[in-house]
Formats: structure tokens, C-alpha cells, sequence
């Protein structure tokens, strides 16, 4: 057997910590001004119509310096196609030499994500505001997106809810509680518009974050109240007396969530467990007694079993009601009962569908039973929402570190959601179902949210083809207009 030759090479010695700066440090590579760096100014295709007046009023809440480069931004997320990182958004905006100027605008963003989100709140208020003088729904619900690397601040190990046959149990990356509007369209069932988002961070990675984020520990449950308690504050603000009806999933069905929400007057509708602690409603004291003995008491003294409930002939009844744009049959046992959860009364809805039963309750005890289903079943809008935010636009798919840039490109893509939602609200169904390039496609299939956006970019990019069109001719001009076509196509 042949011997191994000796390398020739002495042995490096250890690498001893450098006190310097690196040759890479952002910050020194600033300092050295390059008098040949090219700055944006504009989008290659600036927003139109709707959109820019909504992003607009977006603009004047940030810092002058840094809003004119929010319109461009959202351009790029209009107009970005495959995987949508941030540099992708920027390619599809045209900026030029000064990115770092754009990723700084994402933190800024992420940093004034409250007072952007009141301005979301205001348009769909102003663009709903006929069909909510009665009631306002809300839903309330959180969601997890993936993350690869040690250095994304924020992300953690967490529980993964609607994994796939390839997919664990658990996955790392951000979870977010969002909270949304849910509006009903005439035409396409209810739609979830999200308002305003909090990123959960569990409580062993919150040392991992910078000192200087001045992060504090805060539930799932606490996070949810903080969103409820804002948008009760900010509708009472705008003098909208109107009742809140808040549907959540049946994980925010506790009392530390409960309690606080019931405080701000709002109405609470959700899954109850099957074998959840109920009992009946306590017997009525004697009115001709003048100083009866004690307080009065909340709870009944017999315990109800949901499970026998269910299992009995007697008591179901039929209902008809709205189920996601669709009318639906289904049957039903109602009963008014007392549970800790809220410290007094609850009403209990038994669904039936075939051989399953579904229990919800709702915090009002004289709340109408086609309310509450209807209520319950429009929860999955939220669940839609999350959907096309993720695979419409790729929300999670940004590949930034810094914890306020993370917030700053979820935000982006759940309000770009509900711009675009109210934009189309009002157009018909021909018009948001243009498939001349699928013909494959059902042209007379509900709208999706894709086509929705699909619509908005297209509408952005005639505007601009039209504008250079109807000028005077120019040859310069046009050869640029074809120039972004055929790189926006590639």
C-alpha cells in the first residue's frame, strides 16, 4: 500500500480576532461617496387610478425623506413575478444603484406599521361604510411563515397547522396574529381585508433580538387583545356607533382572551370544545325576600354534557343561512348555559352535518342562531386570506434579517391584499375575468384574487404604454417603454 505524501505546506497558525472594521462594514462603505451612483427618483411603472390615491395617503404618514420610495416598492410588488425576495421587488421597480436606501425604507416602514394601518383602516371604512350601520365583524387568527437562517431575527420553532405530506410537525421561521375585516361582497361571499398584524416571539428567542429593538415578551392571547382594543378605539374614534362581533379559532377560546375583549363591549363567536365545563343557569333568587344572604350565584348547580346533547332525537331543528356566498341547510339544538370562560352566560350552537356535530357559542345569550352561523362560517375567509397572501404574494418569501423589515414586508403584502380587493370591489365579473392567455380557464368561475391583481398590474402598465402613445413621437422614449416590457416579460 502506497504511503501518503507529506504535504510540503507548514500549518497556518489560529486567526486572532481583528480589532478592525471590516472592509465590508456597510457603514464605512457609505462614508465613501461614489459621485457615479445612480438614484431612483420613480417607479418604471408608476401606480394609477385607486391605487395611487390609497398609496397616497399612505405616503404622507412617513418621513418625507423616505416616502416618496413607498410608491415605488409597491410597484414592484405589483409587478414582481417567480419568487418574490425583495430584490425581485426592486428589479421590478427599476431601482438602480441605491438598494440600500429601499431596504432601509422596509424598516421604516416596519417601525410605523401602527399609524400605516389606521390609514388602511380608514379606506375600508370609507369604501364599506353603507353596509356596516349595524354591525362590523371582525376575525381574528394567526399564521406561521417559513424561515431559513440563524440570523432572521424573530423566527423560531413553532407549530406547524396546515402541514403537507412532505412537511413536520413543527417548522422554523415567524408567526403572525392578524386581524381582519371580514366584508361581505354581493357577488363573492365574504372576503377577509387585514388590517393590522403583531409578530409572536417566543420567549426563549426574545434575548436572541438587539437590545436596542426593546422587544417585550407577549402571548398569542395578549397580542390578540392588543389588536382588538386598537381597532375598537380607532372605530369609536371615526363616531361609529356600530356593534363589533369579533369570530376567532377556537384556540383564542379562553378566559385570559375572553375576558379583556368582553371589557371593550365586543361580541365574541367561536369553536367550543367537546367536552368543554358547562353547567345551567342559576335558579332566580325570590323576589319577596328583601336582603337575601349572599351574592347571587352565576353558575347552575347541574353540569351540561355537550356529548349527550348531540347524541339526543329530540330538540333539532332546521335553519337556512348564508354559508360563504352559498345558501346551505343544516340542523341545529340551541340553549342558553353559564361557563367560566366568560364568568356568566353563553348561547350554544350544536351544527349538525350528517353524522358530525360542531359546538360554538357565542358571548351574547339573546344573539339570533343564524347570526351565530353565519358568523362562524365566514371565519374562513381569514384562513382564504392567508392562502393568497402567501402563494399570490409570497409573503415569507423576502429573504430579509432585520426583525422591523420582516414586519414591514408582511404588512406590504397583506395591505397590498386589501388594496387591490377594494379597487375591484365595484368592477364586474368581465372585466377581473380576462383568461385570453388561459383558455384552458372556466371564464365564468368566480374572480380570484389573482385575477384581481393581475387586473391592477395590467391596468398600471396600458396606462403607461398609453401615456407615451399619446405624447409626441419619440423614439427614445419608446425604445425605453419596450426595453422594461421585454425585461418585465423575461
Amino acid at each position: 500500500m502506497a504511503q501518503r505524501k507529506r504535504s510540503k505546506k507548514r500549518p497556518q497558525p489560529r486567526h486572532k480576532r481583528s480589532r478592525q472594521a471590516s472592509r465590508h462594514d456597510k457603514r464605512r462603505r457609505l462614508e465613501r461617496r461614489n459621485l457615479r451612483r445612480r438614484k431612483t427618483k420613480q417607479a418604471k411603472f408608476p401606480l394609477t387610478g385607486p391605487m395611487r390615491v390609497a398609496v397616497a395617503a399612505m405616503q404622507a404618514v412617513l418621513d418625507p425623506r423616505v416616502a416618496f420610495r413607498l410608491a415605488i416598492i409597491i410597484s414592484g410588488v405589483l409587478l414582481a413575478d417567480g419568487r418574490r425576495t425583495a430584490s425581485s421587488w426592486f428589479v421590478a421597480a427599476g431601482v438602480q444603484d441605491d438598494w440600500d436606501q429601499f431596504y432601509d425604507c422596509l424598516i421604516h416602514v416596519g417601525k410605523r406599521s401602527c399609524e400605516l394601518s389606521l390609514i388602511v383602516l380608514g379606506l375600508v371604512a370609507e369604501k364599506l361604510a353603507p353596509g356596516f350601520a349595524a354591525r362590523v365583524v371582525v376575525a381574528l387568527d394567526d399564521s406561521p411563515t417559513k424561515r431559513y437562517g440563524p440570523r432572521v431575527e424573530g423566527a423560531g420553532v413553532h407549530h406547524n397547522p396546515t402541514r403537507g405530506p412532505a412537511d413536520g410537525e413543527w417548522l422554523y421561521g415567524h408567526v403572525w396574529v392578524t386581524l381582519a375585516w371580514l366584508a361581505r361582497h354581493p357577488l363573492w361571499g365574504t372576503i377577509a381585508l387585514p388590517l393590522r398584524s403583531s409578530l409572536y416571539v417566543r420567549e426563549k428567542d426574545v434575548p436572541k433580538l438587539d437590545q436596542q429593538r426593546g422587544w417585550q415578551f407577549q402571548t398569542k392571547h395578549q397580542l390578540g387583545v392588543a389588536l382588538v382594543q386598537w381597532f375598537v378605539k380607532e372605530l369609536k374614534s371615526r363616531k361609529r356607533e356600530v356593534q363589533i362581533w369579533l369570530v376567532a379559532d377556537g384556540a383564542y377560546a379562553t378566559r385570559p382572551f375572553l375576558i379583556p375583549v368582553l371589557k371593550e363591549g365586543v361580541v365574541v363567536v367561536s369553536r367550543l370544545r367537546k367536552d368543554a365545563h358547562l353547567r345551567d343557569l342559576p335558579p332566580p333568587r325570590d323576589p319577596n325576600q328583601r336582603n337575601p344572604p349572599g351574592r347571587p350565584r352565576i353558575y347552575g348547580h347541574q353540569r351540561i354534557s355537550l356529548a349527550k346533547r348531540a347524541g339526543q332525537q329530540r330538540g333539532w331543528q332546521s335553519l337556512t343561512f348564508n354559508c360563504r356566498g352559498e345558501e346551505v341547510r343544516r340542523d341545529y339544538k340551541t340553549f342558553q348555559a353559564t361557563s367560566c370562560l366568560v364568568s356568566g352566560e353563553i348561547r350554544v350552537v350544536l351544527m349538525r352535518d350528517g353524522e358530525e356535530w360542531v359546538p360554538y357559542f357565542c358571548t351574547d345569550p339573546t344573539a339570533e342562531v343564524r347570526d351565530i352561523l353565519e358568523v362562524a362560517t365566514s371565519r374562513w375567509a381569514i384562513e382564504e386570506q392567508f392562502h393568497d397572501v402567501k402563494e399570490v404574494w409570497g409573503a415569507g418569501q423576502q429573504q430579509v434579517r432585520n426583525v422591523w423589515s420582516n414586519i414591514g414586508c408582511w404588512h406590504l403584502n397583506q395591505w397590498l391584499f386589501t388594496l387591490v380587493e377594494l379597487c375591484s370591489w365595484d368592477q364586474p365579473h368581465t372585466v377581473l375575468s380576462d383568461r385570453r392567455d388561459r383558455s384552458w380557464d372556466n371564464p365564468h368561475r368566480r374572480p380570484s384574487h389573482a385575477d384581481r391583481r393581475r387586473w391592477i398590474a395590467r391596468e398600471c402598465l396600458e396606462n403607461e404604454l398609453f401615456a407615451v402613445l399619446r405624447g409626441p413621437p419619440n423614439v427614445n422614449k419608446f425604445r425605453g417603454l419596450a426595453e422594461r416590457l421585454f425585461g418585465l416579460c423575461l
